[in-house]
Order: C-alpha cells, then structure tokens, then sequence
C-alpha cells in the first residue's frame, strides 16, 4: 500500500510540474521553422529562372538514361516566390549565413542563351555552379568571372560556341572545371595555367583546335584531363611530365603527332591513358612499364612501328591495351608468366606482326575480349591453345594467313560465355551432321572467306542478330528458319551459290534485309 502512494504521489507531482512548465515545453518541441534564404539571393534565382524557357522535356539523352532512375521534371518547378529558396530543388544554402553555396541545375530542361549580365552574379557566396545537360547556347557568360569564390564549375553537354577565356580564367580557386560535349571553338588559352587549384580538367568533344598550351604543366595538382575529341594538333608537351597528381589522360581523337611522348614516363601515378586516333609514330618505349599502375592504355588508329613490350601485358594492374591498327611488327611475345595475369582486353590486329601465336596466350585465363585479326603466323596454329580461355566473350582471329583449318565442331566446345566470334579468310569446316556446342549467348558470327560448304545450322541461336557468311561455297536453298531469328539484323548471303529461299520465304524479308547481292544458280 506504501508503494502505491508513493506512485500515485510522483505521478501527480510530475503532471503538476508539466502543467505549470508546459509552455517552455511547446517552445522546445515546436520551434518555428527558420527561413534562411536571404531575398535578394530569392528575387536572383527567380530571375535567373525566367531568363530561359523551360522545356516540357529533356534535351540531352544523358538525362533520358538517368531519368530511368528518376522522374523527368524541370528542377525550376520547386522555385516559388513566396518560399524559401533554400528549400529548392537543385539549391544548398549555408545553414549560418543563409547565402546560395550550390546551384545544380543539371537536367533541367533549360533552353536559352546566357546574358553577360546574369543575375547569377549576385550569388557571391557560390562555390558550385552545375549546369550541364541543358540547352545553353552562345559565350560563356563574363559575369561568371564575379564568381570569385567558385571551386566547381560543370557546363557541360550544352551547346556552347564562344569561348571567353577571361571568363574562367580569373576564378583562382577552381578545383574542377567541366566544359566537355559543347562546341566550343578556338585554341586553349595559355592562362589555362593559372589555374593552380584545378584537380579535374575535361574539355572533351568540343571543336578546340591548335596546340596544346605548355602552361597546362603548371596544373601541378590536376588528378584528371581529358582533351579527347577535338582538333587539336602538334606535340604532346614535355612540361606534361610536372603533372605527377595525373592518374587519368585522355587526348584521343585529335591530330596530334610526333613520338610516344616520353614526358608521360614521369607520371608513375597514370591509370588510364588514351592516345587513340592521333597521327603518332616511331616505337612504344619498353620502358613504359615503369607506369606501374597503368590499368587502361589505349593507342590504336596511329602509325607506331616496332615490336611490343611484352612486359606490358602483365603489368600488375592491367585490364585493357589496345594496340590495334598501327604498322606494329615483329613476334608477339608475352614473356615469362609464373601467374594468370590480370589482363581482360587485348586488342593487337590490323598490325604487321608475324610468326607463331605464343603459347603462352593460354595462361591469360582471365581474357573477356581478344583480337589478333591480320596476324600473319606463317604456319601452323595449334587453335587448341585458345582451349583454356574460358572466359572470352568476344575473340576475332581473323585473317591469321595459315594453312591450318579451323573444326568448328570442335573450336566451339571451348567456350561457354562467346557473344562474337570472327574467324573470317581462314578455313574453317562445319558438320551439320554431328551436333555443335553452340555458346549459348553467340549473337555475333563472321565466317566470310572460310570455304564452307553448308549452310551453319548453329547459327540458329535466338540471340543471333549479326551473321555473314558472305565468299563461301555453300549450295542450295537459304533455310527458313534463318528469316525466324528474332533479333537478327545483319544478315551477308554473298557471292555463295544458292539455289533458291525454302518455303518461298524471300519475300517478306525483303524489308529487313538486302538480298540483291544473292546470286542465285540454276534460275
């Protein structure tokens, strides 16, 4: 009974105590919302917003991919005058002052030129400025040079022309600039290299032309630079072996020429590097091995003689070369391998490289894709040596100039996960009679030139969607079924001697397919 009272007595003692104080209690727990925008900022963002229409749907595909995450919608929506803007879509404020840090509108929807007078430049306090993937045209805007305090600046994927260095230029504090996929024209200004702070430079797809700045080797701290897809020519410049932050480097694409730049034997940092479609020459240093962390090195469509490095291929961290349609000769070699190699892409065709395939190519367990199309062995190939690559999906041994023939019944039992396999201007022989292992996933199949004589049952695959069997000698009549593949789309009959289509199928497929160039024997 003493303990009932007791509680009946705290009981009451706790609701009094909360009936006298209960004011201070709904102060605690319902503090009124703080508007932070600051209304000058407001009225800036909603005059800004006004400057551009507003499309009722995307104009970059890049947000139609993202908008399979996310609904489509213009971020402007949430901008209304009687709220906070800080509350805004696309808008982060800073919790103290209330002044606008971020603006991304990326997406948005957004067409229109930008003015020299934009009330973006009221934003003082701004640091981030987003506004890729919209429809902005014209020269990028001077006002943006009062953005004093900006660090992240994205205009990409718009359809920018004017370049105003001066713009950019003086914002001192940029540690990542984006202007990549516009139409931007002229050359790279030199005061580029002012830019101390930058760490992430992407000028990529854009019409720049002339010669790469030697400032852009003052961007001590750059991590990223992409210069891909435009028109630039000359020299790669030595003053790029300062840039010992460099992990990822893009100049493919361009016209640009002279050796291997030597210069980028400097950035041990390098993990990517991309050197496609110039109009470089001379050797690959062998020495390129020093840049021990190099995962992606892509060189193809140039004019790099001399013999590979086979160091290169088992450098520890290496996915993918891609050395493909040089004037590269000499033997292939790979060297001595203790261990499997971590090395996933190999691209070396379209070269002048000669003798025997290495047997040493079976020990790359881990290939996904292999080329060596043009590789002229001279000899023999023992094809079983491609027998422990169970992992390759796509392999194009093309044009391998050997008097070895090729048992397809056999060559296909070694793979399970192939999508593409080009065996086109060797011999290959195929027996209907006995049944082939077909790769459940092959959708992808070249046998031009090969002296086949049967039409290739197995190519009745329902992922089959590319076929040539084009310079061959198959007889009779093209079979129906090949008109019932539900994903074919390319589809080369050529200069075989058919005699005819089975079930008169011809007829319906002559929209899907161009059949002139059948010839067809006997009438």
């Amino acid at each position: 009974m003493k303990g009932f009272w007791n509680l009946t007595s705290t009981i009451s003692l706790t609701l009094s105590i909360l009936f006298l104080f209960g004011y201070d209690y709904e102060d605690v727990s319902a503090v009124p919302t703080r508007h932070l925008c600051r209304p000058e900022q407001r009225d800036a963002l909603l005059q800004f917003k006004n400057e551009f229409q507003v499309l009722n749907s995307s104009v970059d595909s890049y947000c139609d991919y993202l908008n399979l995450i996310k609904k489509p919608h213009g971020k402007t929506e949430s901008w209304m005058n009687n709220s906070d803007c800080c509350t805004w879509e696309g808008i982060t404020c800073d919790a103290k002052s209330g002044e606008v840090i971020e603006l991304d509108l990326s997406c948005s929807n957004l067409l229109g030129k930008l003015h020299s007078n934009s009330s973006l430049r009221k934003l003082h306090s701004l640091t981030t400025l987003n506004l890729s993937a919209n429809g902005f045209s014209g020269e990028i805007m001077s006002s943006i040079r009062n953005l004093s305090h900006i660090t992240s600046l994205n205009l990409s994927r718009n359809s920018f022309s004017e370049f105003n260095p001066s713009s950019i230029v003086d914002l001192s504090y940029l540690t990542s600039l984006d202007l990549s996929f516009n139409s931007f024209s002229g050359q790279i200004p030199s005061s580029i290299g002012n830019l101390s702070h930058l760490t992430y430079l992407d000028l990529n797809l854009n019409q720049i032309t002339g010669k790469i700045p030697s400032s852009i080797g003052n961007l001590y701290n750059l991590d990223y630079l992409d210069l891909s897809g435009n028109d630039i020519v000359g020299e790669i410049p030595s003053s790029f072996g300062n840039l010992n932050q460099l992990t990822r480097l893009d100049v493919g694409l361009n016209r640009l020429n002279g050796s291997f730049p030597i210069a980028l034997l400097n950035l041990t940092g390098l993990s990517y590097l991309r050197l496609f479609y110039n109009q470089f020459t001379g050797t690959i240093p062998h020495n390129i091995t020093s840049l021990s962390k190099l995962s992606f090195f892509s060189a193809s469509n140039n004019a790099f003689t001399g013999t590979l490095p086979s160091s290169l291929f088992t450098l520890p961290s290496m996915d993918t070369v891609d050395l493909s349609d040089n004037q590269l000769n000499g033997i292939l070699e790979f060297g001595n391998i203790s261990s499997p190699p971590k090395l996933r892409r190999l691209y070396v065709g379209n070269n002048k490289l000669r003798g025997p395939i290495p047997g040493t190519i079976s020990k790359f367990t881990n290939l996904v894709e292999l080329e060596l199309s043009d590789y002229k062995t001279q000899g023999p190939v023992d094809f079983s040596i491609f027998s422990h690559l169970k992992s390759l999906a796509y392999l194009d041994i093309s044009y391998l100039n050997t008097t070895t023939t090729i048992d397809l019944n056999d060559f296909l039992s070694y793979f399970k996960r192939l999508g593409l396999l080009d065996l086109s201007g060797n011999l290959v022989s195929i027996t209907n009679k006995s049944p082939v292992p077909v790769p459940p996933l092959l959708y992808q199949l070249h046998l031009s030139g090969c002296g086949i004589t049967e039409f290739p049952e197995f190519a009745r695959s329902q992922y089959m969607s590319f076929l040539d069997i084009s310079n061959n000698k198959i007889k009779g009549q093209v079979p129906g079924w090949l008109w019932r593949l539900p994903k074919l789309i390319y589809l080369n009959l050529s200069n075989n001697t058919f005699t005819g289509f089975e079930n008169s199928t011809k007829l319906g497929l002559s929209s899907r397919f161009d059949l002139t160039s059948v010839n067809l024997q006997g009438g």
